[in-house]
């Protein structure tokens, strides 16, 4: 089984060879660069959606199952917080989704996004480092490590395999 995310960050290839190896024995997780078709800091969920789903969708061109994640932010009541979806879908049209990773972002971070900024390239500044988002990302800033973005985005991705791994419930 071939199973193409639809990026080249290491984090989520990471993310996904360990969720589907928790299932699937002989499977290959290859990275492909493809488009998410939205802006590159998405501004809610259902842009956020939109991105992983589209990601998704171009990468199952090169394989048997194509996984989109997708980073995001969203409002909820007067504090913008960090969202995260994935999106995995096979050659039969089968669809499945997980999110999550919600945090209430600081406020200087969240201003700087509100004024067209992205969250990656942000927390490089502030934090003098390089590549954040290919690393243990904000949550990993924000937790002291306690949390990275993989161990987070392994959640999203088994999520969203549950429709595959447990069919006799849908």
């Amino acid at each position: 089984m071939r199973v193409i995310v639809g990026s080249k960050n290491p984090v989520k290839v990471g993310a996904v060879r360990d969720a589907f190896g928790q299932y699937f024995r002989d499977c290959e997780v290859v990275s492909q660069k493809v488009s998410s078709g939205i802006a590159e800091q998405p501004m809610s969920e259902e842009e956020t959606v939109r991105g992983a789903t589209n990601r998704a969708l171009a990468a199952l061109e090169y394989g048997d199952f194509g996984v989109g994640l997708e980073g995001g932010v969203t409002m909820i009541g007067e504090s913008l917080f960090e969202c995260a979806w994935c999106v995995v879908v096979d050659k039969n049209g089968k669809k499945g989704m997980g999110g999550g990773l919600y945090f209430e972002l600081p406020k200087n971070i969240a201003d700087k996004i509100r004024a067209g900024g992205e969250l990656g390239p942000i927390m490089n500044e502030l934090t003098g480092e390089d590549n954040v988002k290919e690393k243990s990302g904000a949550i990993g800033i924000f937790t002291k490590g306690k949390l990275d973005r993989k161990t987070a985005y392994v959640q999203l991705v088994t999520s969203a395999l549950i429709k595959f791994v447990s069919p006799e419930w849908f």
